[in-house]
């Protein structure tokens, strides 16, 4: 699995995110690969493909004014969604609810983590993947696979769920090494959304998996 998160980039909001994710779904189709666009939650109805959230909040229907809510998010298009992004911390508490409310309506969730120990820690939630992002290499030169592999071995090795890995994920050699140290899939961000050529990026990572 390839999740790109399109962040709140200029290259990837309104217009821009609908044909980025088309490019996700083609290139889906032709590799057979599982790709998964995150744009943002105002540009979910104009996106194709396997789309997840951004961010989903616990609540149920009610008065939550400025919330993600679940169901409304599922009913724009998400099929699943990220947690607990570096850029977007919640407490342990709220993750474990927000898990709760996707698993009531069949989202995936995808529980990001900051090291090994978190890995093992959030795992207990049962999230479907746990995400291990290191916060310093996140938007770097340099990808997690090749400055802490042994971290990336320990996360797999101490989370009892499917992990994922990012930060500074860029070519097709960062995601094979990410497999061989057992990860089922990478994040992926700005390599992407920030490239010229975004369709030639996606397709090249694919042939890491």
């Amino acid at each position: 699995m390839i999740i790109i998160n399109f962040k709140a980039y200029s290259e990837s909001i309104d217009w821009k995110a609908r044909e980025l994710s088309k490019k996700c779904q083609k290139i889906a189709e032709k590799t057979n690969k599982s790709l998964v666009s995150v744009p943002q939650t105002q540009d979910l109805r104009v996106c194709s493909g396997k789309i997840f959230a951004q961010h989903i909040d616990s609540v149920e229907p009610g008065s939550h004014t400025g919330s993600n809510l679940a169901e409304g998010l599922k009913k724009a298009g998400a099929s699943g969604t990220l947690l607990n992004h570096s850029e977007n911390r919640i407490s342990k508490e709220e993750i474990k609810a927000s898990i709760e409310r996707c698993n009531d309506l069949d989202l995936e969730t995808v529980v990001c983590a900051q090291d090994p120990e978190e890995c093992e820690e959030l795992s207990q939630l049962e999230p479907d993947y746990i995400a291990f992002e290191p916060p310093e290499l996140i938007g770097g030169e340099t990808s997690v696979s090749t400055a802490r592999p042994e971290l990336i071995e320990e996360a797999v090795t101490r989370s009892e769920v499917d992990v994922l890995t990012g930060a500074g994920i860029k070519d097709k050699q960062d995601v094979e090494k990410s497999i061989d140290l057992g990860c089922k899939g990478v994040l992926v961000a700005s390599a992407v959304v920030k490239s010229e050529e975004p369709e030639k990026e996606i397709e090249e990572l694919c042939e890491g998996l």
